[in-house]
């Protein structure tokens, strides 16, 4: 299929939903709502070139209030996730919540800080409404160390954002758009020795990733049909070889056929062109149709199909029950497939010493079993248990490069041989008191069948994380993490040899004081246990850090 005719295919799927501007809703407005930028310290993978803050969440979402029916993430659990490129690490400091402890409404916020190892911080978002329907803003993210782990500026890094908004609310729609700028910065200090005199910038890399993204949500609560579609185009360059653009066009709709009885569309295309060595068009489509029957008032069934073409198309089932003997436990069990599309932006955002030869394939989950329960107490406990058990080629694994032990290729399985995957994940929230809340994740990762490789290189096997928050006094907060990362492996091509990594306990405490309703302070110190743990071969991350803010809301 030629190219050209694709970009038609892509460009049609966000043009779908433009046949529900027939529909009609009661009129609605956008609300100053606060302005908050949650902490989410995740486990999932995050570049570990340093411990740095993650950017704020710069832009309150008001298309929370305008959910369409299609969305049931509150009844159904998220599917586990394809295991693919996107290992998962400990996550770095993540951006202090920039927030008053009194919950003063606030659109406009700026945060600065310092530390250790040369860190300085500086985030902001400044908006505004026009109209009470509208809603326009900037956010400008800036998250550098000029030292690193080696204690000098070979390890040195840096995060440099800005990004402009607009939410519009019509009658039939909201609109979103947003044009965004980042650079992010890095040197490759995992080498063995550094000669004498050598520039700190000899090792440098950089990449400029410039993209937008436009996205419309249907406003017809209510009524039968209901969709969301949007594009996204982003480019990304840098100092060295390689480049890519990637044009994204996605839909998702759902009719209500009868009383428990709907149909489900989703669609999905993307047109991308990766430049190192050689030049590569890369084409990507899915398409998701399925049917929700409710059985019984409180039995669902999904079934459907998955439809995804790259190189070759393929079909995979897409099976969903879930069932709610009451609030405390609701069971639900699947049998699907997928392709997951690996660009090499992504493959950046969870490695930034990628070598400049690096290849890009598709991660293929043959078929996956899945089950579990889940429920709350509405009062102060909520839980989720889940299992899966599946089978995958071409799942990409970072590897040592022989040329520079200081670069990772990308290593994929055989096609074939399909390794196997079990995945136990156990997730508990818990209000201790009115004064303490725990939040506890634990996962377990087996791989199996490996082929190639002897292990699943620089994938852990087992991930715990114990997040807890303190109400002290009224205006001072403790905030004490626990971080567990366990299995890992890594490859060193020269000897032809696995090398075992150690096992990473991340301890972390932060304290944050509202001195006022709208001045806060926080100091928080990580890794204290000061250890150097190396979450990728050859290179090491920050030992014992501190930073302390001043943010400020208006």
């Amino acid at each position: 299929m030629r190219f050209p005719f694709k970009i038609v295919i892509a460009s049609s799927l966000s043009l779908v939903s433009i046949v529900s501007y027939g529909q009609q809703k009661k009129e609605g407005t956008i609300q100053n709502e606060e302005f908050v930028t949650e902490k989410v310290r995740k486990i999932e993978v995050q570049p570990t070139m340093s411990r740095s803050f993650e950017a704020l969440n710069e832009v309150p979402d008001y298309s929370k209030d305008h959910k369409v029916d299609y969305d049931f993430a509150i009844d159904k659990p998220q599917s586990l996730l394809l295991p693919s490129i996107k290992t998962n690490i400990i996550g770095p400091r993540t951006g202090e919540e920039l927030k008053s402890l009194y919950g003063a409404k606030a659109k406009n916020s700026i945060k600065i800080g310092a530390g250790n190892y040369g860190h300085t911080l500086l985030n902001g978002h400044f908006g505004y409404n026009p109209t009470e329907k509208e809603s326009r803003g900037i956010y400008i993210n800036h998250d550098a160390n000029s030292n690193g782990p080696t204690d000098n500026a070979f390890s040195s890094r840096s995060e440099n954002e800005v990004k402009v908004y607009s939410q519009s609310l019509w009658s039939k729609a909201l609109l979103k758009g947003a044009l965004d700028y980042r650079r992010t910065a890095t040197n490759f200090y995992g080498k063995e020795s550094f000669p004498a005199n050598t520039p700190e910038d000899a090792y440098g890399v950089h990449y400029d990733q410039l993209k937008f993204n436009g996205d419309i949500y249907s406003a017809t609560e209510g009524k039968k049909f209901s969709y969301q579609a949007g594009t996204e185009f982003s480019s990304l360059s840098g100092n060295l070889a390689p480049k890519e653009w990637l044009f994204k066009n996605y839909v998702r709709s759902s009719y209500a056929i009868s009383s428990g009885l709907a149909l489900r569309v989703n669609g999905e295309a993307i047109l991308s062109n990766f430049t190192s060595n050689t030049s590569t068009n890369r084409q990507f489509f899915r398409l998701q149709p399925s049917i929700s029957y409710d059985v019984l008032p409180r039995l669902n069934l999904v079934a459907g199909l998955n439809a995804v073409q790259d190189d070759e198309l393929r079909l995979y089932p897409n099976v969903h029950v879930r069932y709610r003997a009451n609030d405390f436990i609701r069971l639900f069990a699947g049998l699907e497939g997928n392709t997951q599309f690996n660009s090499y932006h992504s493959s950046l955002q969870i490695n930034p010493w990628l070598t400049q030869a690096v290849t890009l394939q598709n991660t293929q989950q043959k078929w996956m079993v899945s089950g579990g329960l889940m429920g709350s107490n509405e009062r102060n406990v909520s839980y989720e248990l889940k299992a899966s058990y599946g089978e995958y080629t071409k799942m990409a694994f970072f590897t040592s490069s022989a040329a520079d032990l200081s670069q990772f290729d990308i290593t994929y399985s055989n096609t074939d041989v399909a390794i196997s995957v079990l995945d136990l994940q156990a997730n508990v929230k818990m209000s201790i008191t009115d004064k303490i809340q725990s939040d506890l994740n634990v996962q377990y990762t087996n791989y199996a069948n490996l082929g190639n490789l002897l292990y699943a290189y620089h994938r852990p096997n087992i991930q715990i994380a114990l997040k807890n928050t303190i109400k002290v006094l009224p205006k001072f907060n403790v905030l004490p993490e626990l971080y567990y990362l366990g299995g890992l492996y890594g490859f060193n091509p020269r000897t032809q040899k696995a090398s075992t990594l150690d096992n990473i306990l991340d301890i972390n405490v932060k304290g944050e004081y509202a001195i006022t309703e709208k001045f806060t302070t926080t100091l928080s110190a990580n890794n204290i246990l000061g250890k150097n743990y190396q979450r990728y071969l050859f290179y090491p991350t920050q030992g014992f850090n501190f930073t302390a803010t001043l943010a400020y809301s208006f």
